[in-house]
């Protein structure tokens, strides 16, 4: 058996046996054993298989977090950013979308899971509120509507924009720059205001 030079070794392994098997099929013991070492062992770097599905998501959701609130910080139009976040959103469900589908769901509390954690729930709230901001300019400058509710339309787009890892095809008919336009159109229409739309036209 062989010693993991770090722990992105270990969540890579972790990423492909979820992907495979499923999470609730995988084993700590196909995990250790896709990355060469002995179960006991993994209990050096995680408690427990659900440990890892966290551990697994959280890594990529900080990178996503992080292009988010950079696209929220730059300088532009409300309507440019939205697309921006989302396109940026969708390009790194799909550069990790053999485990991408995994990020997304809950592990259950027959794994002894408490759900989401202290740092998951940080994370989403970072998501969410560069979204927020990019919602608060557009308000401001009158191009979005005072009366969207900001979290339905947040959670909306992030419900729309994971699904995606569910299934998007990379031979299929759509690049995943159109599926964000796509999805951008779709969002922008539901929000803008009336003379917002008549200058976009």
């Amino acid at each position: 058996m062989t010693k993991i030079s770090n722990l992105d070794e270990l969540l890579d392994a972790a990423a492909r046996v979820f992907t495979d098997k499923g999470y609730t099929n995988a084993r700590l013991e196909d995990i250790a054993n896709e990355v060469g070492m002995l179960k006991g062992s993994l209990y050096y770097h995680v408690g427990s298989k659900a440990d890892l599905l966290r551990l697994v998501r959280m890594r990529r959701f900080v990178e996503i977090a992080e292009a988010l609130e950079h696209i929220a910080e730059l300088p532009g139009e409300p309507r440019d950013k939205l697309r921006q976040a989302i396109r940026r959103h969708l390009e790194f469900i799909t550069l990790y979308i053999a485990e991408s589908p995994q990020w997304f769901r809950n592990p259950t509390y027959t794994d002894q899971s408490t759900g989401e954690g202290p740092e998951e729930h940080d994370l989403l709230n970072r998501l969410i509120g560069a979204f927020k901001r990019i919602i608060d300019e557009g308000v401001e400058d009158g191009t979005i509507s005072s009366s969207i509710d900001r979290t339905v339309f947040v959670m909306s787009t992030l419900g729309m924009c994971n699904w995606v890892s569910r299934w998007y095809d990379s031979d299929g008919p759509n690049t995943i720059d159109e599926i964000a336009d796509i999805q951008f159109d779709l969002l922008w229409s539901g929000v803008t205001t009336p003379a917002a739309a008549t200058e976009a036209d």
